[in-house]
């Protein structure tokens, strides 16, 4: 396949999912997990209709099913919640219950987004001196920069789809989306460091930085990059099934590396040319 030439199809498509990530924000309203906003945490053990309490009240709340009963999240007093489940099953037993302030969520908010930042800059980095030798075809910099964008662009484009499946299936956005996020980070890059790995050799054994070049290392790893992009999305499905309250942390990796593996393929080599000295 010829990926240089059809490049600006794919940048369109990109730009599509940024976009897209970005706007979710405002057009889908996403429920945020109270460990960045602040609110309550209940576990209990009961045989109680919980959503059908919840729903009664009016409350605003995510809940999650366990082995005997429900873990129920809310920035909302959950007390009431609690009594009108002991009045319709007195067998009910409270597990755990926590409570966290405006004031740390906050806090945390801060830090997770510094921590996103200095991971991307790491990365970025550490790429740009991996690939000293090819400093004659391309600056250094300039394709840590790339790898930055690139990790960029599936940060926020795996944001949008999460959000707008967090419509359907009352997920929050939470500090474990947060380190999802980062581990798609480490996956993406990965993947793009093996295409620019075969890259370097191709130009050091060629001494030629053509398209033909990119389109020879791009379609060498192809077949690669997309069976180790499915064995790990399938080996991870069984924890989705077995243990539900990771259901959206298992998804929002899996919608991560899908699409880290297209920026890798599609995006990142088509940007590097891009870039090429002529």
């Amino acid at each position: 396949m010829d990926f240089i030439k059809y490049r600006y199809y794919f940048y369109f498509l990109s730009l599509i999912l940024v976009i897209f990530g970005v706007l979710s924000f405002y057009l889908f309203n996403p429920n945020l997990g109270i460990d960045l906003v602040g609110g309550n945490i209940l576990e209990i053990k009961t045989k109680a209709d919980v959503p059908l309490i919840i729903n009664n009240l009016k409350l605003k709340a995510i809940y999650y099913p366990t082995e005997e009963g429900y873990i129920i999240k809310s920035q909302q007093d959950l007390n009431i919640v609690w009594q009108e489940i002991k009045n319709r099953d007195n067998q009910s037993e409270q597990i755990k219950f926590e409570s966290i302030s405006s004031s740390l969520s906050s806090e945390l908010r801060r830090k997770a987004f510094l921590m996103i930042v200095l991971v991307l800059l790491a990365i970025g980095s550490y790429v740009s001196f991996s690939f000293y030798k090819l400093k004659n075809q391309f600056s250094p910099f300039f394709l840590g920069f790339i790898v930055i964008i690139t990790l960029f662009h599936d940060v926020i484009a795996t944001t949008g789809f999460y959000i707008f499946l967090s419509k359907f299936y009352n997920f929050d956005l939470d500090f474990r989306f947060i380190t999802a996020l980062l581990i798609i980070a480490g996956f993406s890059v990965h993947d793009t460091i093996v295409v620019f790995d075969r890259l370097r050799e191709n130009i050091l054994k060629t001494g030629k930085n053509t398209a033909e070049i990119f389109n020879l290392s791009i379609n060498q790893t192809l077949r690669r990059s997309i069976f180790t992009s499915l064995s790990t999305i399938i080996s991870i499905v069984p924890l989705s099934i077995l243990i539900q309250d990771l259901r959206p942390f298992i998804l929002s990796i899996q919608i991560g590396i899908v699409i880290g593996t297209y920026s890798s393929i599609f995006l990142a080599a088509p940007l590097l040319y891009k870039s090429k000295y002529k």
